[in-house]
């Protein structure tokens, strides 16, 4: 059972984190059968909501469809969080299930101008994850970027394992080094590179790049895929993970090479979670 925290330190925002979290996850939960939850720490993120259809999407736009009405779920859990009555069996009754007993989200609470969002003190935010991680194999959370929150090093401290996320950028990489060098909360051992939106015909590409910065192993990529891309605005990725065609490609292909550097991935996280259980 652990927290698996999604995190960078961009200033720029809109990475690819998200997309990348949610293609980790789902063939996390398609290939090796864990039971897995989402969740996004920031109010008015609707993205892990989207993607997999539950909440309004491109798709439904374009076609003129009305928003799916569904009840706010981390409303309900941070409401019996700030009571002291939320236990593991009940972050189920909060979910949305994508996949039965493999894959669900939290899904997401809409920011407004009412008073409402005041109630909740998403200061018990992390202990949500320490009771969510009872009940589920992995809880991946989707982390808003940069240390200035003390609400971000809070889950960051409480997180098994932290995903740093980067473009496929040498300047970059090398402030996300000076980041960790400074900051303890992300140096430690319990850290692994991603890097998002990847191009593999790119000079910078990972060989490269572990040749010219100071990351010499634990580095990552997910890499460019337009069907997935597709996906995430269609609210359909876990379509997109099952379609036996995308399965069976192979690595010339450009879905066989996403597949396999996701996947790769996967077993990375799995390995590292052991690594670290095991060092204690």
């Amino acid at each position: 059972m652990s927290i698996i925290t999604f995190w960078n330190n961009s200033k720029n925002g809109h990475i690819g984190q998200t997309s990348s979290l949610l293609a980790t996850a789902t063939l996390m939960a398609v290939e090796h059968n864990y039971k897995i939850l989402l969740i996004s720490p920031q109010l008015g993120d609707m993205d892990l909501d989207k993607a997999y259809g539950v909440a309004e999407n491109a798709a439904m736009k374009f076609l003129g469809l009305k928003e799916v009405k569904f009840n706010s779920g981390i409303e309900g859990i941070m409401k019996l969080a700030n009571s002291g009555k939320l236990t593991p069996e009940m972050i189920g009754n909060f979910t949305k299930i994508v996949l039965k007993n493999r894959l669900e989200v939290i899904v997401g609470k809409k920011e407004t101008q009412d008073e409402e969002n005041e109630k909740f003190d998403f200061n018990d935010y992390p202990d949500v994850l320490k009771i969510a991680n009872n009940f589920y194999d992995m809880v991946f959370v989707d982390l808003d970027r940069g240390l200035d929150s003390d609400l971000t090093k809070k889950i960051l401290e409480t997180s098994n394992l932290i995903i740093c996320n980067m473009e496929q950028k040498l300047e970059e990489i090398e402030k996300m080094v000076e980041t960790q060098k400074i900051e303890k909360v992300v140096g430690g051992r319990n850290v692994l590179y991603l890097l998002n939106r990847y191009e593999k015909n790119s000079k910078y590409n990972v060989k490269n790049i572990m040749r010219n910065s100071r990351i010499k192993k634990d580095l990552y990529t997910v890499p460019y895929d337009l069907m997935y891309s597709d996906s995430l605005q269609d609210g359909t990725i876990d379509q997109f993970v099952l379609n036996p065609k995308i399965r069976r490609a192979t690595l010339e292909e450009e879905h066989g090479f996403f597949v396999a550097q996701v996947n790769s991935f996967c077993e990375a996280i799995i390995y590292k979670l052991q690594e670290l259980h095991m060092l204690g």
